[in-house]
């Protein structure tokens, strides 16, 4: 009986896609139903996407249901209205090289299988529903019911059932030239090999890091030879260098740089710290006053670890960036000025007015200034190279894990400890694919350790990532084992490489027609919708 339903049923919603289908359940729940169905989200080549089309395939993978902070960390609407801009894009390829596919037909699977078909964007998490969702539409009896499926159709989707068709109509066709291109991919034997050792072969070693930010306490020289020397040796570079920042230095507000020295009284300071704090920095004021450099009495006495070892800098400010006390003062000043004491939320402060500015600035002026940051990265970055070249050859010549840690330990005491102190660290076992240092783009670590010859434990130079410096000795290294590299294992690493290849040469091929249709000026996207939480 329960079958019998379900084959009529079948036939019903094919006449339902008729025009009986649209004058019989006309009104709200008619082409376009939903709210704003009409609104036009994006247009592939000569076909729109609406706002209607979203909502159902965002309400299709339940995705309303989830907290709306994790909707938008996960950038689910993005990858909602990619996936429909992607099968779109699939279904119109489908279409010609020949493939055809009726409402007839997709119904039929709807009803049969129980099966609805979704696309999202490419990089979507595996996790996430995607292809085929499986729904359920029987009654209590298990017969399939018809008013179920009409009103998930109509009022959860919000789609007529003739545009609920049409959508898995292109989902269909999408699906099949995903196939279509993911036949013509294989691997090889030799593939098929590497990436069993990537799997299988592990090490496991002790590091150092060098940060170029731990040595910002040893200045460069500043002399102006040696920064125009700089400029001379990397004229290429710095001519880059403004013309990525020359807006910064053209139609400007009025802009002050400054020196200031900061004595810490907060809002949880007592009447008697505020007033200890406030004779301090009048004190200091004196002292600049005076004529005392004011680069070494911001370094030894300011308060604000972040520009104290800079002597005071705060590079040039826009009027409205600091408190209120210290900008009225900050933009009442000339060049070469000290203020007096000047109270805000933070403390008292000491301003030295460095140079002030207007308009344009002077091209060779713009370019000087930038070329002072750059040459301070560079210096700084000498410093961490060198600094972890010299601990790695100690660390070769001794051998001795516990030798270069006393040795680390003792440069650490002339510098002084931080966050970013060099110190001896261990990882876990890691392959090839791992990140086996935190917070660091690994790649050319993984491949200096896994390149190393069998009996060697120490790289010949320190490795650099990003801007630090990593040196390491491997502790332990296991290499694949051949004989454990039976048929069972070289069948189901291919089962999973073939897999992994077919999805990166079918996403590849997607990314492929959307460069196409965006430099055919054919692909248009226009605002997502703001998510309510609502499917």
């Amino acid at each position: 009986m329960a079958d019998k339903l379900k084959g009529f049923f079948l036939v019903l919603l094919v006449v339902l896609l008729s025009a009986v289908f649209a004058l019989q359940f006309g009104g709200g729940q008619a082409e376009g139903c939903a709210a704003g169905g009409g609104t036009y989200l994006a247009r592939v080549y000569d076909q729109t996407l609406s706002k209607g089309d979203f909502e159902a395939a965002y309400a299709v993978a339940n995705f309303g249901r989830l907290p709306e902070e994790t909707q938008r960390s996960m950038r689910l609407p993005e990858l909602v209205l990619d996936g429909l801009v992607d099968r779109t894009l699939l279904a119109r390829e489908a279409r010609k090289v020949g493939f055809e596919v009726t409402q007839e037909e997709v119904m039929a699977r709807f009803v049969e299988d129980g099966v609805i078909l979704l696309s999202l964007g490419v990089g979507a998490p595996p996790m996430l529903p995607q292809g085929e969702i499986p729904v359920s539409f029987t009654d209590k009896e298990g017969a399939f019911n018809k008013d179920l499926a009409e009103r998930y159709i109509q009022n959860g989707l919000r789609r007529s059932v003739g545009e609920f068709a049409d959508a898995q109509v292109d989902e269909h066709l999408a699906a099949m030239m995903r196939e279509l291109v993911a036949s013509s991919v294989n691997v090889s034997e030799a593939e098929v090999w590497d990436d069993y050792v990537r799997e299988n072969d592990t090490a496991k070693i002790k590091y150092v890091r060098f940060s170029p930010a731990y040595f910002v306490k040893q200045k460069p020289p500043t002399s102006d030879a040696a920064l125009d020397q700089w400029i001379a040796d990397h004229q290429d570079r710095l001519d880059a260098e403004y013309e990525a920042n020359k807006h910064r230095y053209t139609n400007l507000e009025k802009q002050v740089r400054a020196r200031h020295i900061l004595i810490k009284a907060g809002s949880y300071s007592t009447d008697e710290q505020k007033a200890e704090a406030k004779k301090e920095a009048e004190a200091l004021q004196k002292r600049a006053a005076k004529g005392e450099d004011f680069f070494e009495l911001a370094r030894k006495h300011s308060d604000d670890p972040i520009t104290a070892q800079n002597g005071g800098d705060i590079g040039f400010l826009r009027k409205g960036t600091m408190d209120e006390s210290f900008d009225e003062a900050l933009f009442a000043m000339e060049v070469g000025e000290i203020s007096g004491v000047v109270e805000t939320p933070f403390g008292f402060h000491v301003i030295k007015v460095l140079a002030i500015r207007e308009g344009d600035v002077p091209i060779d002026e713009a370019k000087r200034e930038l070329a002072e940051g750059l040459y301070q990265t560079d210096w700084l970055e000498a410093r961490a190279r060198e600094a972890a070249a010299s601990a790695l050859a100690s660390w070769q010549q001794s051998g001795d894990d516990d030798a270069a840690a006393q040795k680390l330990a003792a440069a650490a005491e002339k510098l002084g400890e931080s966050a970013l102190t060099p110190t001896l660290e261990e990882t876990v076992e890691f392959g090839h694919a791992d990140t086996p240092v935190p917070g660091l783009s690994t790649a050319a670590l993984l491949d200096a350790v896994f390149a190393l010859p069998e009996g060697e434990a120490f790289p010949s130079a320190p490795v650099k990532l990003g801007r630090e410096w990593v040196i390491f000795r491997l502790i332990d290294r296991k290499r694949p084992d051949k004989t454990a590299f039976t048929d069972a294992v070289r069948a189901s690493t291919r089962e999973v490489l073939l897999t992994l290849k077919k999805r990166e040469t079918v996403d590849l091929y997607i990314q492929q027609l959307r460069a196409k249709a965006t430099a055919d000026k054919a692909l248009r996207l226009n605002p997502l919708p703001t998510r309510d939480g609502r499917s």
